[in-house]
């Protein structure tokens, strides 16, 4: 029994059981038999399965019979090219928008998530880096007992406090002129 190399579109996605069907291009648009989409990591380290989505264009290695065969690959083409064909450029855009960029030749990565993101650590969380650190926001809210600053302070604006403020040479809001 031989293979047979075929194109398509996604016509069915089983998450669970990692299976797709595809409406076979040569074969007047028959829908495929469950077709297994190989997965990287199934055993001691486990991922989430990266899976096909509805109608993408795959191609798909079959048996002559049509009924056993795997998934290869998701294609792109002439009417859906790829996003980016910058050889050094790590691409990753999702459904809502959200995109994720490494730039290898200017080693920049770049996160622009159209919702809210978070970062969770059980641990310490250090951040580090060799340029000044610019954080732009309408707002922002340090919700931390104790706060230990090593270095100036500058601040371009007003200053509101509540409690007391107090020097360690020996100023406080509480002395007289």
């Amino acid at each position: 029994m031989g293979v047979e190399l075929e194109y398509g579109e996604v016509s069915a996605v089983d998450y669970q059981g990692c299976r797709i069907r595809v409406r076979l291009d040569d074969r007047d648009g028959v829908q495929s038999y469950w077709l297994n989409v190989p997965q990287r990591n199934t055993q001691g380290t486990q991922r989430r399965p990266i899976m096909p989505e509805l109608n993408e264009q795959v191609a798909v290695l079959l048996d002559t019979d049509g009924v056993g065969g795997v998934y290869l690959g998701g294609i792109y083409s002439t009417v859906e090219p790829p996003p980016v064909i910058d050889e050094g450029t790590d691409y990753v855009r999702f459904k809502d928008g959200t995109v994720i960029t490494y730039d290898q030749v200017a080693s920049v990565m770049s996160l622009d998530c159209v919702g809210a993101t978070l970062l969770k650590c059980a641990q310490n969380l250090t951040v580090e880096s060799g340029e000044p650190v610019v954080v732009k926001a309408p707002s922002a809210v340090l919700d931390i007992p104790q706060v230990t600053l090593n270095g100036d302070l500058q601040v371009n604006g007003n200053i509101g406090a509540t409690g007391s403020i107090i020097d360690v040479g020996g100023n406080s809001n509480h002395h007289t002129h």
